[in-house]
């Protein structure tokens, strides 16, 4: 009988690409959304997988819906919350459904592997005065598996995915001027030399989880697992976007007093991550070899990279 993994935010882009290579790979899915209904549940229960919901505030909910898995992709969302609870709020909320999931995780019979997203520490890279909610509190309940649940960490991998391509379809895409014949602009609160780990969710993330989960000994216990394939500047991401496109970008750089009235409460939490990569390019750092990468996992031929990605979404730039 083919093994069950436990997706969660399985219609999102990381659950849903995970979803989506598990079901190719030949496991069952068991699909957590909160709209069984809704077009991407359909779209994934016509691939075969069985759809679910549960609350992540709710261990008990947790419990039988993780019920008979051999394994489970957790990620929970900040942004949910962060509007209602603002930053602080939100990365304790992020921190508590981390928690529960990982309650939940330790009390399920059979469980072989949890690959929990999560990512780097601001104040481990650069100091307190660096935090950003968003990743410090999912490091917080990294730390908190492997303190205070030492089985369950033995079979937890801790996942990171740096900085999507898929922020260039949306957010940060380059917005074109008008009066300049055709020119585009992007505007961020850091310099453009700011270095980000880059990375084609909606293919690379899905290839990964079935790597780690076909290599445990690779991962386990308790490492750190990066998904990235290029570590560039904003100057080298943008100019790609206009070799692609053939358009032309300037990069602005703002305050982030600015970002914040441009964007709110969002503006201010992106803004505390963008401060924290410029002063901080090397992520792994201050986690050493525990530190696994694409290399590690040999993978560097199966991923599409910066170009490949946006060559292949040309039509959504």
């Amino acid at each position: 009988m083919a093994k069950l993994i436990v997706v969660c935010g399985a219609t999102g882009q990381l659950g849903g690409s995970v979803a989506r290579r598990m079901l190719k790979e030949g496991w069952q899915v068991r699909a957590i959304t909160r709209n069984v209904t809704g077009d991407s549940a359909k779209a994934l229960a016509a691939k075969g997988a069985e759809l679910a919901t549960a609350n992540y505030d709710d261990e008990a909910s947790l419990i039988k819906v993780f019920e008979g898995a051999n394994a489970i992709f957790a990620v929970t969302n900040f942004w949910d919350h962060v509007l209602a609870l603002g930053q602080t709020g939100a990365g304790e909320k992020e921190y508590s459904q981390c928690s529960t999931i990982a309650s939940a995780a330790s009390n399920t019979a059979g469980l072989e592997h949890l690959v929990l997203h999560t990512l780097a520490s601001g104040e481990k890279l650069a100091g307190k005065e660096y935090i950003s909610p968003h990743w410090d509190y999912k490091d917080r309940a990294a730390d908190k598996i492997k303190a205070s649940m030492p089985e369950l960490a033995k079979k937890t991998t801790f996942l990171w995915v740096g900085w999507f391509v898929s922020n260039l379809f949306g957010l940060l895409k380059p917005l074109e001027l008008p009066g300049s014949y055709g020119a585009h602009v992007v505007i961020q609160p850091c310099k453009p030399n700011t270095i980000m780990w880059v990375t084609d969710i909606e293919h690379n993330v899905g290839i990964f989880v079935n790597t780690v989960l076909a290599k445990p000994s690779v991962s386990l216990p308790a490492k750190y697992v990066s998904v990235h394939t290029d570590i560039l500047s904003y100057t080298d991401v943008f100019a790609a976007w206009s070799e692609v496109t053939g358009r032309r970008c300037e990069y602005i750089e703002c305050s982030a007093e600015q970002y914040e009235r441009l964007y709110g409460v969002f503006g201010k939490e992106l803004a505390s991550q963008f401060k924290l990569n410029e002063v901080a390019p090397e992520w792994g750092k201050p986690y050493g070899e525990d530190l696994v990468t694409a290399k590690e996992l040999g993978l560097e031929h199966e991923l599409l990279d910066l170009r490949q990605s946006l060559t292949a979404n040309k039509e959504r730039l």
